[in-house]
């Protein structure tokens, strides 16, 4: 009986990590963390320990990558490096301030701004600066949560 309420919170831990993802919170941290008591559940026969560790360099990487794609996205749309770098002080600044709406707009507003205060852009490259780095954020919801929804897809076929 105690293992099907373990399961049901392990799994209600993983639901929770795809919703911070998709909200661009780091929710694979939750769906490793639910896949590392599976795996200690379990002795480490079926989820061993280099599973763990290579879940653990790729979940890593996942979150490292939501600024890198952020940047890059504003880097496409004709963003310099200013561009680049308002768009995640941008980012920071605006989920602190904002939560989930300013974690959107902060970007656009952070690279239109630096383009225009330091590369001396005129308005309309920079808003679009700033645009590339709002479809950087979709980009990276979208790889974010493909990987998340792999990792849970991956567990279940090992586990089930």
């Amino acid at each position: 009986m105690l293992d099907i309420i373990i399961y049901i919170f392990l799994a209600l831990l993983s639901i929770s990590g795809v919703i911070l993802t998709i909200l661009t919170l780091p929710g694979i941290w939750l769906v490793y963390i639910s896949v590392f008591i599976l795996a200690w559940m379990g002795s480490f026969q079926v989820i061993t320990p280099l599973i763990l560790v290579i879940l653990f360099i790729l979940s890593l990487l996942s979150t490292l990558i939501d600024n890198i794609v952020i940047a890059l996205g504003a880097k496409k749309l004709g963003g310099s490096n200013w561009g680049m770098l308002g768009a995640i002080l941008g980012g920071i600044i605006g989920l602190a301030i904002g939560n989930i709406p300013g974690m959107f707009v902060g970007p656009i507003v952070g690279a239109t701004l630096f383009e225009l205060l330091f590369s001396h852009k005129d308005l309309k490259s920079s808003f679009k600066a700033g645009i590339g780095s709002f479809l950087g954020i979709l980009f990276s919801i979208v790889l974010k949560l493909g990987f998340t929804i792999g990792m849970i897809v991956y567990v279940l076929s090992l586990v089930i």
